[in-house]
């Protein structure tokens, strides 16, 4: 599929030189207006899909870049970055019928950005609307292609394989609003709720990933971290897993095994190893490398490599898609100025984590440690 994409690029490319030769780089500017337009209608598609259909829309990122100004709630983080030239939209299952939610939504947003394609072709009168048109309309061709993969799924996967889904991963897509409700309780610290709820899923839904994940992150938040790494380690030989699945596992795994170095639950060694060889299998398997930054951050911090650690906690705070998950990473920032024997720049970060998850016992621990100081 890449090969796929770079070909068609290069054709676009090509093309539109030749038909605005010589004012070529006014219809080159078209090219990426017309690529950035058609990916940004994509996301809005998605974002008025799912409050028409009924799903949840868990974050929103406007932009790449350095972090300009975010608003978190329990249930949605929307941040704002430094080159607005991007979006990226999260949504799941909040309602009973996730599939025919997510199919629903997912071609509403097809026939927005059909629609936005066939009006760039009303530009062409210019060469910069002879660059934006077919790179448009190349871009909304390369959407319909079923494509799922760890870092994005297309809107052709949505719409054209979702509806034969069939057997587990159907079973994953239907049970996700109970899991939700698992997931919503862990996020606001109610980690009671969030184990009842798993109790009462896992009767119905033993084998489900989404369910296992929450076992996962509750025995991780009560600091559970080998019973969580024993969970997560025996799914890598489950051979019902796709690559997409098994990219995420890996990663999970890594993530579980630092933590349980970090605590002094497990040794060093063995864990750093692990997680090393676990995120590499991950990238092999298409995971991508900006979402493993909080791990390799903690492993550093681990290391002693503490102005590495803080680098890496930096980025992945930036991409950071819950507040759960930020916290963390300005715990890891903390945690490394305080060993460099920077506490009020540490009590800073603490504090901003605090605000997102206070009942993090990582956030708690590592606040408790500062006022001691």
């Amino acid at each position: 599929m890449t090969v796929v994409r770079w070909v068609v690029v290069a054709l676009v490319v090509v093309g539109t030189i030749a038909w605005t030769f010589p004012d070529s780089l006014p219809g080159l500017a078209g090219n990426l207006a017309g690529l950035l337009l058609e990916l940004a209608v994509m996301q809005a598609g998605l974002a008025l899909g799912a409050v028409l259909f009924g799903l949840r829309i868990t974050h929103v990122i406007i932009g790449v870049g350095g972090e300009l100004k975010s608003w978190t709630t329990p249930h949605r983080r929307i941040v704002l970055r430094a080159l607005p030239v991007l979006a990226t939209i999260g949504i799941t299952g909040l309602k009973p019928g996730v599939r025919r939610r997510t199919v629903l939504t997912g071609a509403f947003s097809i026939v927005l950005c059909a629609a936005v394609a066939a009006a760039t072709w009303l530009a062409t009168g210019s060469a910069f609307g002879k660059g934006l048109a077919p790179a448009a309309t190349a871009c909304f061709l390369l959407l319909l292609v079923p494509s799922e993969r760890p870092g994005n799924t297309s809107l052709g996967w949505f719409v054209f394989t979702l509806p034969r889904l069939t057997g587990r991963r159907l079973g994953e897509l239907e049970a996700r609003p109970r899991v939700l409700a698992g997931m919503d309780a862990y996020h606001r610290g109610d980690l009671d709720e969030a184990e009842r709820i798993y109790h009462e899923v896992v009767r119905d839904h033993p084998d489900l990933l989404t369910v296992i994940g929450l076992k996962v992150v509750t025995a991780c938040a009560r600091e559970k971290y080998l019973d969580a790494l024993q969970t997560v380690i025996g799914l890598n030989g489950r051979p019902d897993l796709g690559t997409r699945e098994l990219a995420f596992v890996m990663a999970t795994t890594a993530g579980v095994a630092v933590q349980a170095v970090e605590a002094g639950q497990f040794p060093a060694e063995v864990g750093l190893e692990t997680a090393r060889s676990m995120l590499g299998n991950a990238y092999e398997a298409g995971y991508p490398k900006y979402r493993a930054n909080g791990t390799l951050a903690v492993m550093a911090l681990i290391e002693g490599d503490t102005a590495k650690a803080r680098q890496l906690a930096g980025w992945a705070a930036e991409s950071s898609e819950t507040a759960l998950g930020r916290a963390d990473d300005l715990i890891t920032m903390a945690r490394a100025w305080m060993a460099d024997g920077n506490n009020a720049k540490a009590r800073e970060l603490a504090a901003e984590a605090h605000e997102l998850a206070g009942w993090s016992p990582r956030v708690a621990a590592t606040r408790a440690r500062l006022e001691i100081n």
